[in-house]
């Protein structure tokens, strides 16, 4: 959008008395703001978006809970000492006097809040982002649901208090309603009441829960897409009165570009997938090659999220829903995984590859199953009893294991394609000035894959693993190493099926001696070929 339209919206907004145009910095100048789920990954970006292109905001409070006997203060202070911060760091040294961490708890009683806090929420916060929620998709269903839909209700609840509220976002999943494959920017029924669900986790005991979820669940593939998009349905329907935004990122990746180009902390979704083919612990899994691989960078999904109150407030309250993922154009597939990521970490190596990196994806469960069987688990069982036979702990068959657990929870989302249609996320864009376009980029159609692919795994290896990125002499040897052995090992498979196969069938034998007759004639036919 041009500057001139920007203005033209600014002379329509005065006219229909709603305030001018501001670009997203100026909307949020001033304003406090209350985030939930600061110490998880998207959360930590959220954090950092707001305070390094909104310099002139209010006043952050933090949600936090104690853990392992770390106070609230001494976590926040752990998190914003992260490379993530460093910009902050630099040009705004006393940025930390902008946030508070209170102590509170989603499992808790009004959110685990002192009286104390709960007014000082109440009298000073204007816009919630609530981003915290159980990313398991193992998740057993009861703290699923008390986390990712009661949660979210008692944001909301408090909210509801807030006088100067201008909007609650909950920070949803593209994978919501999962069971549909064109999804449009709209809430959808579920075939349970949440309510209903609620009061029954209130009675209901553990193991009868856990006979009866997958009749609850239906279509849905786990109780993290099940939850969700409860929480959806029942935030627009109870709380209706409440100016509720949801944006729903689809797979949320490292960064694109902002802060650093490929940060990444945790080991969720296609992350702990990437690191474990960099070490050769993970060669195969089921997928399809040719499906969509919606990885949305995590810059682009938080400036979505922040630009999207920005469009509520200003120009659309009926836009309440955004999806939040790369859109038609510009695909990256699972094939592209399988491609890229390997020649990466073979030409950029991990410390202590256990084998050549490499991975594929099938559609065929059962060759998948073979293939674990004897290409993961095997070996693993071969590493261990050489451990103990060496005195050592045995661990790979327990990380095989590990693996194989969380590679299945993903065959669902590695086996089929979404249409997320994203009308209001592109209309939010339009309405941007150039400057703010480029401050908030929401564009994932131009995001060039091979390039992210290499920054993604650049920060698996650098953020995530804590590797050393000027420490590569030892593990480009040891892959040289492990290829001379992948050479040698396949050399030898030849042999072995030579002596036991080919040998002792007459056919194949026959079929065997005319290739290697073709082959020596050609050889003999090359210097004249040359020649002529």
């Amino acid at each position: 959008m041009s500057l001139n339209l920007a203005t033209e919206s600014s002379e329509k907004n005065k006219l229909a008395g709603q305030p001018s145009f501001q670009s997203i910095s100026e909307f949020y100048a001033g304003k406090n703001v209350l985030i939930t789920g600061i110490t998880g990954f998207l959360g930590k970006v959220l954090l950092e978006k707001l305070l390094w292109s909104c310099p002139q905001i209010g006043h952050i409070f933090a949600l936090m809970r104690p853990k392992r006997g770390e106070s609230i203060g001494a976590r926040l202070d752990s998190l914003l000492a992260s490379k993530l911060f460093d910009r902050l760091r630099q040009d705004r040294p006393d940025f930390r006097s902008q946030i508070s961490p209170l102590q509170g708890d989603l499992f808790e009683p009004n959110l685990g809040l002192s009286q104390k806090d709960v007014e000082l929420l109440i009298r000073n916060v204007s816009i919630v982002f609530h981003s915290a929620a159980t990313v398991r998709f193992d998740e057993h269903l009861k703290i699923a649901v008390q986390m990712n839909l009661e949660g979210p209700k008692k944001v909301a609840e408090l909210c509801e208090r807030m006088p100067h509220l201008e909007a609650l976002v909950h920070v949803s999943t593209a994978y919501a309603n999962c069971d549909r494959r064109v999804v449009e920017e709209a809430v959808y029924a579920p075939e349970v009441h949440p309510q209903k669900l609620l009061d029954a986790i209130e009675w209901m005991d553990d193991d009868v829960l856990e006979q009866v979820t997958p009749r609850l669940l239906g279509q849905k593939p786990n109780t993290y897409t099940f939850t969700k998009q409860l929480a959806e349905f029942y935030l627009t329907d109870r709380f209706s009165h409440l100016p509720i935004v949801i944006v729903r990122p689809s797979i949320v990746g490292a960064s694109w570009q902002e802060p650093l180009p490929g940060w990444v902390d945790n080991f969720n979704g296609p992350t702990g997938v990437f690191a474990a083919i960099s070490k050769g612990l993970l060669r195969m899994m089921q997928g399809d090659v040719r499906c969509k691989a919606d990885i949305i960078p995590v810059d682009i999904a938080t400036n979505i999220i922040i630009s999207s109150v920005w469009n509520f407030r200003l120009f659309s309250r009926q836009a309440t829903v955004y999806n939040a993922g790369v859109g038609p154009g510009n695909r990256l597939t699972w094939g592209d995984v399988e491609r890229i990521t390997p020649e990466y970490f073979v030409c950029n190596p991990t410390q202590s590859v256990i084998r050549l990196p490499k991975a594929s994806f099938t559609t065929n469960s059962l060759w998948c199953n073979i293939n674990w069987l004897f290409n993961h688990q095997l070996p693993a069982c071969l590493m261990d009893l050489w451990m103990y036979a060496s005195g050592r702990r045995t661990v790979f068959v327990r990380v095989s294991n590990r693996i194989r657990k969380s590679t299945r929870s993903l065959d669902y989302f590695t086996s089929r394609e979404w249409v997320f249609n994203n009308t209001n996320v592109l209309s939010a864009m339009d309405r941007m000035s150039p400057s703010d376009r480029l401050e908030f980029d929401c564009d994932a159609s131009k995001v060039d894959w091979r390039l992210y692919l290499e920054r993604y795994c650049t920060g698996v290896k650098q953020y995530a693993l804590k590797e050393d990125l000027d420490d590569n002499g030892s593990a480009r040897a040891h892959i040289r190493k492990l290829q001379r052995l992948s050479l040698m090992w396949n050399v030898l498979l030849c042999v072995l099926v030579w002596r036991f196969t080919l040998k002792r069938v007459p056919l194949a034998h026959t079929m065997w001696v005319l290739m290697l007759n073709l082959a020596m004639s050609l050889f003999e036919k090359l210097p004249r070929l040359a020649r002529s």
